[in-house]
């Protein structure tokens, strides 16, 4: 079982590469593992990463029209014109324009900026901007993380007698703007070697050319801490000249002569801390964000900007009160937008979630689109409701390219922009039930079901040998991480939970793990709900990271658990009570007179065959599948094999389904197969072994089989497992109704069946699993005391019924009269 159903993907290395990684790059074998798995192996390329050197950077007169920007901005300043520096208001475009501000201000610069309103004016150039910069007498505008699809607005800039250099760091549309000089890496006809730089990046490569031409050496690094900032807090991939910028961003940071970064560094109580990417993304960037989502985002760039201490420590406040502001606004929006998911079961057979609300803040709804997306696994746009306009903002899934669907459905939308992974649009509201099945068709044709589940990327495997401090100390050299390099993540199987608690607010789990004889400390942040899933003593599979934990000035290794999964035998068990689910029809089989073999005269097609004759069967170079209807009957074939034959050389594999692309050197002990998923096309043989319980399901097999060998070997095969641990009394419905009634929020629960059985088991101390919970669920909804739906991600959805005042009777429902019928005939056998 899955405890969180995310797909584990673990790259295996060879040691013998291993090995030669790491003699060849002076690494411990813990790094190389690490270097092999992301497909790095090359000597320079990992000296590279490990060793950072400001001598990486490219030059940066490599970008199209660089030199003519530095010409036109040197002219500039040598003549006195006005020049304002356009921005935008999140980190990257705040950050952006402090640092080309104070830059051109060192160069006694006329310089001023503008920040566009994110809820008056939107993202991006506008007319009614220029209009207000014209006025200003303006010559000279600079757009910095914008502009790079603002055709129109650029050719009204030229209207006005200004002339524009574009800095940009977005996809590009086909065309490009007319500005007098247009420096972005995504540029189609661009030869740059690195194409992934933060809109800050593109602005720090404009300053390292204007300090080249101007004479002044390497001043361009004392704006690295700002670079560094917008570069995490866009959460572009930190490699390559993005790694560079931050290593070294991340020192200038700790000793900043910044006033308005050092002082809210002093405010988050980061003065004489480490800092990291984590902090500068977790801690730093959201208050810088929140001027620009919920106040004024030149009160940030004025922060960045200033020289005054006690201005500083007031905007330092104001930041303050903006964070919580939008933090609290957050919520609320969240909390309705998953309303109106939930209920509405069309969006569970979308790909792309499309939500609107009536005037949902626009500087907030790009956060909780994030969050919708983290929470369901697929791309989400959330739209803001206001006089006929939707102005949305989207996140996107590994795999769909949000700008290219958002291209595909242009003719619907009135102005968009963004990239990959994130995107801002307005449509019209009369447009969105258009747009919403336009953008789904486009997501039907690039989306499996496949991508809708969450991946983790896995480093490597490792065990107790693996555990020391001198490992952790390799994987900081690792660091800066972020996007493009996450923290390493590693696999570490079969520990056993000795301890099982809750910390803070019974919001994160912690476990006491042991391997051998060695004890292991990990926590689960956000797994709190775990805790009565688990019981101590479950053997589990884990993936995690390494860190060092510091309480009480003892330092301790700790395992930072990312996803959990039980051990392979409580795996199987649960595998085995869904095929149960498929197995038993109960409508079909109470109807049947039980029969100790079903296999009699009415089923002419399938022979008989003895225990010589499978095992000549197995040994043959014909391919073949072994149907029984439980696990210890697959035990009990594959042991009976063994002693029979010595010259049986294809692996026995016991599983649940059978492949469509059948592996020749396999015999598959399927255990009750789902006829309707199941690839018999190239299968030579298939065998029926011991009692099977239902004529009716062995029918439906057949017929999906067709024209092959069908066998019958009738052995000592155990049947179903007992009644009670499949059929719910009335003690086991009492609990699963009273725990479903007390644990729903406003009547409703979701949950995984898996782990809803093991809560009630844990809370009631009752044997309860995926199957009797299951029973007891459609029982209920029969006597509408409970609505049971499925919904996403293996979860289903549970509406439990107001004010149900009279005693209901459990024998009023089909259903559970059926699961008495069915006890009796198990009791018979």
């Amino acid at each position: 079982m899955m405890l969180h159903k995310k797909r584990w993907i673990c790259r295996e290395v060879s040691e013998e590469d291993i090995l030669r990684v790491s003699q060849r790059a002076g690494i411990s074998r813990f790094l190389a593992k690490i270097f092999l798995s992301r497909g790095i192996e090359d000597e320079t390329n990992i000296k590279g990463i490990l060793n950072p050197s400001l001598e990486l950077l490219h030059d940066p007169f490599l970008l199209n029209d660089m030199k003519k920007a530095v010409d036109r901005i040197k002219l500039a300043i040598d003549r006195n014109e006005k020049i304002v520096v356009y921005g935008d208001y999140d980190v990257d475009g705040i950050t952006s324009t402090s640092v080309l501000y104070n830059f051109l201000s060192s160069r006694k610069a006329d310089v001023d900026y503008y920040i566009p309103d994110r809820l008056d004016e939107g993202y991006g150039l506008s007319t009614g901007a220029v209009d207000r910069i014209s006025e200003t007498n303006a010559s000279l505008i600079i757009t910095v993380d914008c502009g790079i699809t603002a055709i129109d607005e650029i050719n009204y800039i030229k209207y006005k007698n200004m002339d524009v250099i574009v800095t940009d760091h977005h996809e590009c549309k086909e065309e490009l703007p007319d500005a007098y000089a247009v420096i972005c890496p995504c540029r189609p006809d661009s030869s740059y070697p690195f194409s992934q730089l933060a809109g800050v990046g593109v602005v720090f490569k404009l300053i390292h050319a204007l300090c080249i031409e101007m004479g002044l050496g390497s001043a361009y690094l004392d704006y690295l801490d700002l670079v560094a900032l917008g570069t995490v807090a866009d959460v572009v991939p930190l490699v390559d000249e993005n790694r560079v910028i931050v290593s070294f961003g991340i020192q200038k940071i700790m000793s900043t002569a910044n006033v308005g970064l050092r002082k809210l560094m002093e405010n988050c109580n980061y003065s004489n801390k480490p800092i990291t990417s984590w902090t500068i993304g977790f801690v730093f960037a959201p208050r810088i964000n929140a001027a620009g989502r919920i106040g004024d985002a030149r009160i940030a760039v004025r922060l960045l900007t200033t020289y005054d201490e006690e201005e500083a420590n007031d905007i330092v406040a104001l930041l303050d009160d903006d964070n919580r502001l939008r933090q609290s606004t957050e919520v609320e929006i969240l909390n309705e937008a998953v309303s109106i998911i939930e209920g509405d079961e069309s969006y569970l057979k979308e790909k792309v979630l499309i939500v609107a609300g009536e005037k949902w803040h626009h500087g907030v709804i790009g956060i909780v689109a994030s969050r919708i997306t983290d929470r369901y696994h697929k791309p989400c746009i959330l739209f803001s409701k206001e006089d006929m306009i939707a102005k949305g903002s989207g996140r996107s899934i590994e795999g769909f390219d949000l700008f290219k669907a958002l291209c595909h459905c242009r003719e619907l939308i009135e102005k968009f922009g963004g990239h990959e992974l994130a995107a801002g649009l307005t449509v019209s509201i009369d447009n969105l039930p258009a747009f919403r099945k336009m953008i789904n068709e486009y997501a039907d044709s690039v989306l499996n079901e496949e991508d809708l589940v969450p991946k983790l990327e896995i480093d490597a495997r490792i065990d107790r040998e693996d555990i020391s401090i001198k490992n952790i100390m390799d994987l900081n050299s690792l660091a800066p991480f972020g996007a493009g390099n996450p923290t390493p993540v590693f696999i570490y199987r079969n520990l056993r939970i000795i301890n099982i608690r809750t910390v803070g607010d019974n919001k994160h789990l912690k476990l006491k793990l042991r391997d051998s004889d060695t004890l292991l400390d990990a926590i689960g942040f956000n797994m709190g709900d775990m805790a009565d899933v688990l019981r101590t003593g479950d053997m589990v599979d884990v993936a995690c990271t390494l860190e060092m934990n510091s309480w009480n000035s003892v330092d301790t290794i700790q395992l930072n658990i990312r996803d959990m999964r039980l051990e392979e035998e409580a795996a199987k068990e649960e595998q085995y009570f869904m095929s149960l689910d498929r197995y038993l029809k109960f409508d079909e089989w109470i109807d049947e007179d039980r029969q100790t073999d079903v296999f009699g005269t009415g089923m002419k097609r399938i022979s008989r065959i003895s225990i010589n004759e499978l095992v000549n069967m197995a040994e043959s170079a014909k391919s073949m599948a072994i149907v029984v209807n439980n696990p210890d009957g697959a035990l009990l074939l594959e042991n009976l094999l063994k002693k029979m034959s010595t010259g049986i050389k294809k692996k026995l594999e016991v599983c649940y389904t059978i492949p469509y692309n059948v592996d020749f050197d396999k015999i598959y002990l399927v255990v009750n197969p789902d006829p309707d998923h199941m690839g018999f096309d190239n299968l030579d043989n298939v065998v029926f072994f011991g009692n099977q319980v239902s004529e009716s399901y062995i029918k439906r097999l057949m017929s999906k089989i067709g024209n092959k060998g069908l066998f019958y070997f009738g052995s000592i095969a155990p049947d179903c497992m007992s009644y009670d641990d499949i059929i719910p009394d009335r003690k086991d419905m009492v609990a699963v109704y009273q725990y479903i009634k007390a644990n729903s929020s406003n009547n409703v629960l979701k949950d995984n069946l898996f782990m809803l059985s093991r809560r009630i088991t844990n809370n009631y101390k009752i044997n309860m699993n995926f199957f009797k919970l299951k029973r007891s669920l459609e029982v209920f909804d029969e006597l509408k005391l409970i609505e049971y739906r499925e919904a996403e991600n293996g979860k289903v959805l549970l509406l439990v019924a107001d004010n149900v005042k009279t005693k209901t009777n459990l024998e009023n429902s089909k259903s559970y009269r059926y699961l008495q019928q069915l006890k009796a005939k198990l009791k018979e056998a």
